[in-house]
């Protein structure tokens, strides 16, 4: 289940990072000194949420890496209150642009004149929606996937759950139907299983560098 774990980790680290590149610039386009408390107290929770996730994800892909098992259970729990988080930071967001001073007159110009440039504010508040969006929706196919491996697969003695298992035969009598899933799909997973470095990473054993 490593590399499953790892690519999600990568993804959303990735998304992350480009949440809080957007947000900081953001900040750093107006001066937020005179808006009500209430206001600068939303985009320091942007921050925060930013911030904690993104570290969390980063020390939960260290840990895999370095062969410690991860618990499905927290995985679920994290992943289902990320998806929540993000997708409210994206409406939260949005609400923002709608009701943001600097688009206050917009559209309310002399039509026969050229309409005037929106505040690049904007432009940050609209990609940091859409990115917290996507970022909400990784999270829950996390969450998801997850779920469907907790549910369906069964643990091995090492603890491990082995996604990519190719074989076409179960257990009649079983209650459970274990889930398969892929690298980048099953053909490019059965390419990278050619190599060694890959082939241990997809097991539990500590990889040495």
């Amino acid at each position: 289940m490593r590399p499953i774990l790892f690519l999600f980790y990568t993804v959303e680290t990735v998304i992350n990072m480009f949440l809080m590149a957007f947000h900081i610039r953001g900040f750093m386009s107006v001066d937020l000194g005179f808006l009500p408390l209430y206001a600068q107290l939303t985009h320091l929770f942007y921050a925060v949420i930013f911030y904690i996730f993104t570290v969390m994800t980063m020390f939960c892909s260290i840990n895999i890496c370095t062969g410690h098992q991860s618990n499905l259970v927290e995985e679920i729990l994290r992943t289902a209150i990320g998806s929540l988080m993000y997708v409210i930071i994206s409406m939260m967001t949005l609400n923002d642009a709608e009701e943001d001073f600097h688009l206050m007159y917009v559209g309310m110009g002399d039509p026969n004149l050229p309409e005037k440039p929106i505040h690049p504010f904007f432009a940050y508040l609209k990609t940091q929606a859409i990115c917290a969006l996507a970022n909400g929706v990784v999270y829950l196919l996390h969450c998801i996937i997850t779920i469907d491996v907790l549910l369906s697969n069964e643990e091995d003695t090492d603890g491990e759950y082995h996604l990519y298992d190719t074989s076409d035969e179960y257990d009649e009598d079983s209650d459970y139907v274990p889930v398969r899933l892929y690298v980048f799909g099953e053909g490019v997973h059965d390419y990278l299983e050619r190599y060694e470095w890959f082939r241990n990473f997809c097991h539990t054993n500590r990889m040495s560098i």
